[in-house]
């Protein structure tokens, strides 16, 4: 049976499925609820479960028919600390956590796919791994998968996967050769100085005047430091300090993000914020420390024969007019970048999920009150069952 006639006689399902995780969001690594379901489900589909000893996510094995290679699928699960304002029926029920980077709709697609490739699992000359990543939202989650040794369940050839695009049509997708993402590194910077009554500021040393003034110099960075051709970003999230409005702290906290395209300037980026904390917090009598969280999500880059190989199958399953190649990278950030190119070649496409008539399904992602129409969802299983299936046919 062709791909498009498996995926809509389970179009249904799939929805109902995304308005049940869209209803009851997980935050990252507490998937727990998330987790029972997707297992549930993969029981259902007679898919195997690979016990790896992660706290929440799930690895499921799907062994074809026939010998041949393995296609790992990944799609993360974790939803976001923010409200939702969409006014849906399946709102959020959650207060302070919803589902806005679409990850339900992730999730909802590759329960869609195990269900459809299970069906015709012995046509296939090989095998999947569908990877139910936890924690993406704070980048930890994939990292896990790595800790957990994955790859021991089945070595993948090839990884693939997807992510909800409000920038395009319903019923396209868009993908990037070669660096498609930005790294990412949390950052914060603790400032120190000493604290005093505001009425007497010569007898202190005043940090939120210096932490607004590396603030002001981290500005610098991207704009006369890195190469101007090369994308970066460095942003200051929050500033933290003080207790009354008489009263000089001692220390203030500030933290961000810094996203580049290519290492020279992520290594650049690093040695020039430490300098411009350490030195303008000196020349004010004070001093301040950057503290990086972790080694941070490496460059997201697609390999080029992968990428060919997404739009021939998409091709198969939805008009290729409305396959859209990017020009420019994302400075978004996504830690399926930690496995591959490493563990093996992949790409991740992106499924138009806006409604040129609906102005609130273009509001991007992280937004409370972006709307994903749900008519992506059997263009997302359909591309990837048609990757799937022809990748290991060839």
């Amino acid at each position: 049976m062709d791909t498009l006639s498996l995926v809509n006689q389970y179009n249904d399902e799939v929805v109902e499925l995304r308005r049940l995780i869209h209803q009851n969001p997980e935050l990252s690594n507490e998937e727990f609820e998330t987790t029972k379901l997707i297992r549930q489900k993969l029981e259902e589909y007679g898919i195997e479960i690979a016990e790896i000893g992660m706290k929440t996510g799930v690895v499921g094995v799907l062994r074809g028919g026939k010998p041949g290679k393995t296609v790992a699928i990944r799609e993360d699960i974790d939803a976001l600390r923010m409200p939702e304002e969409t006014g849906l029926p399946f709102a959020s029920q959650v207060e302070g956590k919803c589902h806005s980077c679409g990850h339900d709709i992730h999730t909802a697609v590759l329960l869609g796919c195990a269900k459809v490739l299970a069906e015709i699992k012995d046509e296939l000359c090989g095998n999947v791994l569908f990877l139910f990543q936890p924690a993406e939202e704070n980048g930890t989650g994939a990292n896990q998968l790595v800790d957990c040794r994955f790859w021991e369940v089945l070595q993948p050839d090839v990884f693939v996967g997807l992510h909800t695009a409000p920038a395009i049509p319903v019923g396209g997708i868009s993908v990037k050769y070669g660096v498609a993402g930005a790294s990412s590194d949390v950052f914060s910077i603790r400032v120190t100085g000493h604290g005093g009554h505001g009425a007497h500021p010569e007898n202190c040393i005043d940090p939120i005047v210096i932490a607004s003034s590396i603030v002001l110099q981290l500005q610098t960075v991207v704009a006369r430091e890195l190469h101007p051709i090369q994308p970066a970003v460095l942003t200051v999230g929050t500033i933290h300090g003080g207790t009354a409005s008489n009263v000089i702290a001692d220390t203030v906290e500030i933290s961000g993000t810094l996203r580049t395209l290519d290492n020279d300037s992520r290594q650049q980026a690093k040695a020039a914020m430490a300098r411009i904390a350490k030195l303008t917090a000196e020349s004010l009598r004070g001093s301040a420390e950057v503290i990086w969280a972790g080694e941070g999500m490496p460059v997201q880059i697609n390999d080029d024969a992968v990428v060919d190989a997404v739009i021939e199958s998409a091709a198969t399953v939805i008009d290729r007019e409305n396959i859209h190649v990017l020009q420019h990278a994302s400075l978004g950030s996504e830690d399926f970048s930690v496995l591959y190119p490493k563990y093996a070649p992949g790409a991740q496409f992106n499924i138009g999920t806006q409604d040129p008539a609906e102005p609130n399904t273009a509001l991007g992602i992280h937004n409370a009150r972006n709307i994903f129409d749900e008519r992506c969802l059997p263009v997302g299983v359909a591309v990837l069952v048609q990757f799937t299936r022809d990748y290991l046919q060839k």
